[in-house]
């Protein structure tokens, strides 16, 4: 069954727009991590998705705010500063990645923000500065809308999902592996693991559960959902999750689900609702949480007199 919110993604008609399109995301991800006070577990490098892209949160920047953000229908980069100045840059037809980076740093001057950004991709396959990459120089219009739309599909089941939480959560968007997620923490401390990478190591170091969707790359051409609970609880990848295409994957440490079979399914905000629901549920089972202790219960409607 096909719907019309949740559009496919094949990697090789999309792959094109897919890698110009996350370079841009990396430039603003790299602007905000420059700019925003830091958080635990990075929380202060993701952006958000908005309803024409997606963009910073307001970013201090001594006694004024920066914001910035990519918009998919008017094919602009923008940045706005408190006070009032604004400024846009084009992202198609035809624009390599180096030309998006100069006209995006030197803007970022002309406002008077300047600061100190690496032009080194990140979490990517290909490393090209985005100073010298001039062979990423594709934006079909369609193709960024047809991934805003699935975003878009996604935003609300996670909002509704992480509704009913009674601790620290998030909806995020990473920039670095382009996926989209909704994030629990159990308020529990972790000591950071030794034997990660710099990135993984600073997230992980708290008791939490991470759900979102990956689209694809070349390494591995297929989009789809993901999860885990960490520290992983004993015996988790034999717990039933819903609905049946999900499963455990060993060499990846987490659950993970279609996106294909997701979104020619019946109804598949239904389906991605019961995948989120029911590695929640194996964190309270078999990785201790309190459900009573984080169950929020929104107030009762007020009445008039």
């Amino acid at each position: 069954m096909e719907h019309a919110a949740w559009p496919a993604l094949p990697y090789g008609e999309w792959a094109p727009t897919k890698k110009t399109l996350q370079a841009c995301a990396q430039m603003l991800g790299k602007a905000r991590l420059a700019l925003a006070p830091p958080q635990p577990e990075w929380l202060h490098t993701s952006l958000q998705l908005d309803s024409r892209g997606f963009s910073t949160p307001t970013m201090p920047q001594g006694e004024r705010i920066v914001s910035m953000g990519l918009d998919v229908y008017d094919g602009t980069m923008w940045m706005n500063v408190s006070g009032g100045a604004q400024v846009s840059i084009p992202i198609w037809p035809d624009r390599c990645v180096a030309d998006i980076w100069t006209d995006f740093t030197r803007r970022l001057l002309d406002l008077g923000v300047d600061i100190d950004i690496w032009d080194k991709p990140q979490e990517v396959p290909d490393l090209t500065p985005f100073s010298q990459n001039t062979h990423d120089c594709t934006i079909v219009p369609e193709h960024a809308q047809r991934f805003h739309r699935v975003l878009c599909s996604l935003d609300g089941v996670f909002e509704e999902f992480r509704s009913g939480f009674f601790g620290r959560t998030g909806v995020q968007f990473w920039w670095g592996a382009f996926d989209f997620s909704v994030l629990l923490f159990s308020g529990e401390k972790e000591i950071a693991p030794d034997d990660r990478g710099y990135i993984m190591r600073y997230d992980l170091d708290a008791d939490h559960m991470n759900a979102g969707f990956w689209v694809d790359d070349d390494s591995s051409p297929e989009a789809g959902f993901y999860a885990y609970i960490y520290p992983r609880p004993d015996g988790c990848e034999t717990a039933p999750i819903e609905p049946e295409p999900a499963g455990w994957v060993e060499s990846m440490g987490e659950w993970m689900m279609p996106y294909e079979a997701v979104r020619t399914s019946d109804d598949p905000r239904k389906a991605v609702l019961s995948f989120l629901t029911s590695v929640y549920q194996v964190a309270i089972t078999q990785g201790g949480w309190d459900k009573r202790q984080f169950t929020y219960s929104p107030p009762a409607p007020s009445t008039r007199s």
